[in-house]
């Protein structure tokens, strides 16, 4: 056999772009004008460390990443890594890299030990060829690419969840009840009496879905040893989930710098920002690339990779104004409701082959799947999920008469051409993990994600259209999301072809009859000439419009260096040079728009570093400006016992609270499109206390509780109580008696029902104790009754109508003043308006309360 003599490469790589064009076993003719502009862009930052390329959906950014990852490895004998969020983009990439581009990528996918010999040598040992993997291959304790010098990061933009998982332990009741009841014992004397009621009532408790809470930092302290301790067990259990070991490894001597979140059901303990510094796989590149359809502003990016500075290359001239493919939005919440809509946006799937259904949860996918099965028109489709399109998606794409329904799946899925020309955007894809819930929900600082909800909108959209002739049907469902889109400010930051094609189908969306939409969905479907003219106008409004910043983005993306800095060092254990830095972010957003709460958390960040560094007025100072900063929030309420004795509290009403937030929750799924729903809520309570029914009635007293902010229910069983509302350990129930006719009289039957209401719910309801109010048309106590009404109150349903009149008048103005959820100077407008019109918890506690049941007797039959 004869030696194998290795002769030089004659092919001229002086840059990415000559590299391309002598790959000779490609199938692509050549580059587009926008690659090629990005790879010359490119070699002008070719040695900074961190650098970001815009390129926006579909124009091609697969092709850039691989031939910068090739050039430098020919060039510079670098070992190269594509990191892609999920394994069905990394083999979607390999395979186009070897059949169009005529570049040798390996497919290093799944677990490390069953990658090929042949493959880690040819990566690791002769830098043969270029990587390509999901980013848990990167972000784990024992990963095969530990010495890589060249990272790029596909779909940088979805990316937070797969870098913060990393450090991020997440320990579920349902998974673990036995860890997830630990971990709550040794907590529970740090969290609130509501928080107490949710973990009694758990899954089967009727308190909002939507709460999280968080363990202030000095509570969290006093609590890490028994922690440890815990999940160490836990850990160490074989039955334990797997990621217990690595990733709690990876937070375990570092809980001075992490935050422990919690609901009923879930406990998540991760610091702010990944502290990617301390991670020598990632630290040590010679260069990381971050390759995102849309960079953003505000330091988003930053924050998502813990990196102070990313130097940024934007989208080539043009592409500020064009987009690729053409989308045919309907909005068909914008005449009937959620229910109505869903099934009008599945019978439709019926005009297509396939369709995808994208969902922010596995919740909403199932209610998706269940109206999916509900209609006989789609009994004959074939239902896909995530995990069966993860491998490949061949299996859907060539089948006929398909629907693929994903929870949490924004990015990682291309449908090109006739593989799918139908999406369906079920939700608005808000927050994706606790974290986020509570600094829009319980900070009111959903401004800091404005940035990242718009980057996760645009990515949905635009899942069925990949290239510059491909066309798609996108329906929007659901409140928040149909919200989001129907308001201007919002519309404003889209890209501007974005812009046009939305307002284009709002107003296309306004019909009276739904066999209106699909006659324009046929329309569209065909793409004939008057597709073509509707097309045209969508592209003149194109040029009209510009797309305008995100409000503070500019104090947002001053701060993230500081930002950066505070984590890093208190990672490291500095937290003097942690305190300085959360100094510095704070005279960073001073004076932003919007950034109230976001100003509180870094107060409460900094006076946290303070209290660690034991600088306990400095402490006591930053937790006090954090109140000042929102007073409004009912977690910063806690942080005020941590305050001295000589410090004032400012006394803080449940309104400013949790009602609040229920509120908002109630007024965001009316939407600003119009006021035909808050309307129709109303004239439903007006309508139902105006009935002699008690079905009716009882219905409206429950929507009136959840209106007011409470928790609002009944039961349906005989001799069950009526209506409940709910506010923290207290509540009231309701007896209803709407009886007509001649002289109806309140009996003895009735008074010891009512009496024993209490009794009743606190199987359901432990903790709470339940003031009893009789609510009637009649004031006609029978003699019998009037030594059984012990504490029962009476109000007259005239009264209660008089009152719920005031409380809708008041609700219609916190209506008319609300734009987005989580915006704190709403939060402070609406406390002052309860306040104002004595709608407070105690306040309306007293209004039902202040005349007893027995100031009726004397007048009763005998």
């Amino acid at each position: 056999m004869a030696f194998k003599i290795p002769q030089k490469s004659s092919v001229s790589i002086k840059d990415p772009e000559s590299l391309f064009r002598d790959l000779r076993d490609r199938t692509v003719e050549g580059l587009l004008a926008q690659q090629a502009d990005m790879l010359r862009n490119y070699m002008d930052h070719v040695d900074n460390r961190d650098i970001a390329l815009e390129l926006p959906t579909g124009s091609g950014k697969t092709l850039v990443g691989l031939l910068i990852a090739e050039w430098r490895r020919r060039t510079k004998r670098e070992r190269c890594v594509l990191l892609c969020p999920t394994k069905q983009l990394v083999h979607q990439v390999v395979e186009q890299a070897k059949e169009k581009y005529g570049i040798n990528a390996l497919d290093f996918s799944g677990s490390r030990h069953q990658y090929p010999e042949a493959d880690k040598t040819a990566f690791n040992n002769n830098c043969e060829s270029i990587g390509v993997a999901t980013y848990s291959a990167l972000f784990n304790t024992n990963p095969f690419f530990s010495d890589v010098h060249t990272l790029i990061f596909d779909d940088a933009h979805a990316a937070e969840n797969y870098v913060s998982s990393f450090w991020s332990l997440e320990v579920r009741r349902y998974q673990d009840v036995s860890t997830f009841d630990a971990i709550w014992q040794i907590i529970a004397p740090y969290t609130t009496e509501n928080d107490q009621l949710r973990y009694d009532q758990g899954n089967e408790g009727s308190l909002d879905t939507s709460f999280v809470n968080k363990i202030p930092t000095p509570y969290l302290l006093k609590c890490r040893t028994a922690l440890t301790a815990a999940i160490d067990n836990a850990s160490r259990d074989d039955e334990s989930p797997e990621e217990y070991g690595y990733r709690w490894r990876m937070i375990r001597d570092h809980l001075h710098a992490c935050h422990l979140y919690y609901t009923s059901n879930s406990i998540l303990i991760r610091p702010l920002i990944a502290p990617t510094k301390s991670f020598a796989p990632f630290q040590n590149a010679r260069q990381r690339i971050y390759m995102s359809a849309t960079l953003g502003e505000g330091g988003d990016l930053e924050r998502i990779f813990g990196r102070k500075k990313i130097e940024r290359i934007p989208a080539p001239e043009g592409w500020d104004k064009q987009g690729i493919g053409r989308r045919f939005f309907v909005f068909p919440m914008r005449m009937w409701d959620e229910s109505t809509s869903l099934s009008l946006a599945i019978s439709w799937t019926t005009k297509f082959d396939r369709a995808l259904v994208l969902t922010p949860s596995n919740r909403d996918a199932d209610k998706v799947r269940e109206a999916i099965g509900a209609l006989p028109a789609t009994q004959g489709h074939t239902l896909f999920d995530a995990s069966q399109l993860e491998a490949s998606k061949k299996s859907f794409t060539q089948a006929g008469s398909a629907i693929a329904v994903l929870a949490n799946r924004y990015d990682g899925i291309d449908l090109i051409g006739d593989e799918c020309r139908y999406l369906i955007i079920y939700g608005l894809p808000e927050s994706t993990n606790l974290q986020e819930r509570f600094i829009i929900s319980r900070l009111g600082a959903s401004v800091l994600f404005q940035v990242r909800i718009r980057t996760r909108i645009t990515q949905a959209v635009g899942r069925c259209t990949r290239s510059s002739t491909d066309y798609a049907l996108v329906v929007i469902i659901g409140d928040k999301v149909n919200q989001y889109f129907h308001m201007p400010e919002k519309r404003e930051t889209l890209h501007p072809e974005l812009q046009a094609e939305v307002n284009f189908g709002v107003e296309q969306s306004k019909v009276d009859n739904p066999s209106e939409l699909g006659d324009n969905i046929d329309i569209f479907v065909a793409h004939g000439p008057e597709w073509l003219s509707a097309d045209s106008h969508i592209l003149e409004t194109r040029d009209e419009l510009t797309q305008s910043p995100i409000p503070s983005a500019s104090p947002l993306g001053n701060s993230v260096v500081h930002e950066v800095k505070f984590h890093d060092a208190l990672w490291s254990g500095d937290f003097d040079s942690a305190l300085s830095s959360a100094k510095d972010v704070l005279a960073s957003l001073a004076g932003g728009h919007d950034l109230k709460g976001y100003s509180a958390l870094w107060n409460y960040l900094a006076g946290s570093a303070a209290y660690q560094a034991e600088q306990a007025q400095v402490a006591q100072e930053h937790f006090s400006a954090a109140f000042s900063c929102a007073s409004t929030l009912p977690w910063l309420k806690q942080i005020q016992k941590l305050l001295s004795s000589q410090t004032q509290e400012a006394p803080v009403d449940v309104i400013y609270g949790e009602r609040i937030e229920r509120i908002e929750g109630v007024l965001e799924r009316f939407g600003k499109s119009g006021s035909v729903k808050v309307e129709k809520y109303f004239q439903t309570i007006r309508e139902g206390l105006s009935s002699s029914e008690s079905k009716p009635f009882e219905e409206a007293q429950v929507k009136l509780g959840r209106l007011l902010g409470f928790e609002s229910g009944n039961t349906e069983r005989s001799g069950d109580p009526d209506p409940w509302w709910i506010f923290g350990r207290r509540g009231v129930v309701f007896e209803d008696y709407t009886a007509t006719g001649e002289n109806p009289v309140i009996s003895k039957e009735k008074t010891l029902q009512a009496k024993a209401h209490p009794d009743t719910l606190a199987a359901e309801h432990p903790g709470v104790s339940f003031s009893v109010v009789f609510c009637s048309t009649s004031d006609n106590l029978h003699f019998a009754a009037e030594s059984h009404t012990g504490d029962v109150f009476y109000i007259s349903v005239e009264d209660f109508k008089k009152f719920s009149e005031e409380c809708m008048t008041t609700m219609r103005a916190l209506w008319d003043s609300f734009q987005s959820p989580g915006v704190i100077e709403w939060r402070e407008f609406a406390a002052h308006k309860l306040a104002e019109a004595r709608l407070g918890s105690d306040d309306i506690l007293a209004r039902l309360t202040s005349k007893k049941l027995s100031s009726l007797a004397g007048g009763g039959q005998k």
